[in-house]
């Protein structure tokens, strides 16, 4: 189940492991004016000056981890729709958030303390995982599943960077923030066939389909939810282990989450993050 508290809704599920913080951010809570970030838009180059977006990941940063950590802590990379997922460690606090970005990667795993890794969407789908190790240390993940990375697996290659790092699977939690729905994700036949190339044909004919009642003709729609959760099932994860908010991005109230669709590009972003104290 998610919650809001405040700027953020926070998973029940995830919220079950100890020592660590996470949140999925809308729209509000923030310092951006422009009409189309207004006002908690987490990138640059959408509009808003550096020092907008800074102060955003700061009152973000200090919103996850409860005031604890703030922009110096974050991390964020330029995503690039791929399954790469970085490994940080403590020397990595503050890339892409107060100093130049790393490496491009589409997700993160870490169990040092006080980084907060960051994913930034509008209409994509953030990912955010935390498990124990034998001691009991948690360790933590982060992704961003565009359609791409979400058919090249990249959910369950976080729940594989987990597992190397020494966390059971029966540990494990999963929470899915709000990303666009079934009920908005129109896709033609060119990502039918990319989907049913990486995954195969069966796996694309369950989750790309018809909305029900559509008239003939009517272009399928794409569900990223039952792709990731049925990815993540098959990485050995169980449906109570993972938590997905309800919400769509396109066609909740335009004063809730961006949505690059519904906003025709011109938008800011939302943030995933997550923290280990």
């Amino acid at each position: 189940m998610f919650i809001r508290g405040g700027i953020l809704f926070r998973s029940t599920v995830l919220g079950e492991i100890p020592g660590v913080r996470h949140g999925f951010s809308g729209r509000d809570g923030g310092v951006s004016v422009l009409p189309h970030t207004r006002s908690l838009n987490l990138t640059v180059d959408l509009g808003d000056p550096p020092e907008i977006v800074r102060t955003n990941t700061d009152i973000f940063c200090r919103a996850v981890s409860e005031d604890r950590f703030g922009a110096e802590s974050g991390v964020k990379a330029h995503q690039i729709h791929s399954a790469r997922i970085r490994s940080l460690s403590s020397a990595d606090a503050g890339e892409g958030a107060v100093r130049e970005a790393g490496e491009d990667c589409d997700g993160f795993v870490t169990d040092a303390p006080g980084v907060l890794p960051m994913i930034r969407t509008a209409d994509c789908v953030p990912i955010l995982f935390a498990g124990l190790k034998e001691d009991g240390r948690p360790v933590i993940a982060a992704v961003h599943a565009g359609w791409r990375g979400t058919a090249s697996g990249i959910a369950a290659g976080a729940v594989d960077a987990l597992r190397e790092r020494g966390c059971s699977l029966s540990s494990v939690r999963c929470a899915v923030g709000a990303h666009i729905g079934f009920c908005c994700y129109e896709v033609g036949e060119d990502f039918v066939q990319s989907v049913a190339s990486l995954l195969g044909h069966g796996f694309a004919a369950r989750h790309i389909r018809p909305v029900p009642g559509a008239p003939a003709g009517s272009k399928p729609h794409a569900d990223l939810t039952g792709m990731n959760r049925e990815l993540l099932l098959l990485s050995g994860l169980t449906e109570e282990q993972i938590d997905v908010s309800p919400d769509c991005t396109m066609c909740a109230h335009p004063a809730l989450y961006y949505s690059h669709r519904r906003m025709k590009g011109v938008r800011g972003t939302q943030g995933a993050g997550i923290v280990i104290l």
